[in-house]
């Protein structure tokens, strides 16, 4: 049940990030998509942690996650995945500091490395019993 929570929450923050990006000339609502994608994506990486060493002790199988590929590129997936998450919270904070510049060159690095993390999670994951 953890599993699909989770790779509902992640799609529903790239919808959220997409929508936002389309309506980033609308400044107000630009905020409030991309606030709404921060928001999903932190609701469902707490999930995750929570479902993984809180209550599965540490083993993401127990928690439901069966990986599908060997351990080196789960924790690539995990290094990675913590990269991106710090990057979005760095925009987060220069898009509300109004720190233009820095925000629209962090995108560049941010879009394209959530995007890895979200898709390579799609396929190196399958639910368990």
């Amino acid at each position: 049940m953890v599993y699909y929570l989770v790779n509902a929450g992640m799609t529903l923050s790239v919808l959220f990030f997409a929508t936002g990006y389309w309506k980033r000339k609308q400044m107000n609502v630009h905020r409030i998509w991309m606030g709404l994608g921060v928001l999903a994506n932190l609701v469902t990486a707490v999930l995750l942690v929570v479902a993984v060493h809180a209550f599965a002790g540490g083993d993401m199988k127990n928690a439901g996650f069966h990986p599908t590929v060997a351990s080196h590129w789960i924790l690539t997936h995990r290094v990675i995945a913590v990269v991106a998450a710090l990057l979005m919270l760095a925009m987060a904070a220069t898009g509300a500091m109004r720190k233009r510049k820095v925000h629209i060159a962090l995108h560049y690095v941010f879009i394209p490395l959530y995007l890895i993390v979200y898709v390579s999670g799609l396929f190196m994951f399958e639910a368990g019993s």
